[in-house]
């Protein structure tokens, strides 16, 4: 797993975490780590480019989960299992272009249902102002 990150100014700092590889159980502690020290410093907004991700497995789909625990304020514990899914996870978290294995995990999982997905970086980073 390659992990880089860019950022970008939209109404405030945007971090753009483009993920190449599968996320799975091998990596999901270093994906979670990685987005926590970005929300630290220097962005509370997260784009999560999937577009070089093959695959995603349930403990991939953790991680994104635990992310939007991690940018919606919350403890990363899970203490209600509705904390994904508030206004504040969607506000703050966008997924980028995944590919179609991943869409299709993440709607199986019921995330699309949750979090905004962008096929462009552009209207992306619209998204925020």
């Amino acid at each position: 797993m390659e992990i880089t990150v860019t950022l970008q100014q939209a109404s405030e700092p945007v971090a753009i975490m483009r993920l190449q590889g599968d996320i799975d159980a091998s990596n999901f502690v270093q994906i979670v780590d990685k987005a926590h020290e970005i929300y630290q410093n220097p962005a509370r907004n997260l784009i999560l480019d999937l577009s070089e991700v093959p695959s995603i497995s349930s403990t991939g789909i953790a991680a994104i989960h635990k992310i939007a625990l991690i940018y919606s304020g919350a403890s990363a514990e899970i203490t209600h299992p509705d904390q994904t899914h508030n206004s504040s996870a969607r506000k703050h978290v966008k997924l980028l272009n995944p590919q179609p294995a991943v869409d299709q995990a993440l709607q199986t999982a019921g995330l699309k249902l949750f979090f905004k997905v962008f096929q462009d970086l552009e209207s992306a980073l619209k998204s925020f102002n």
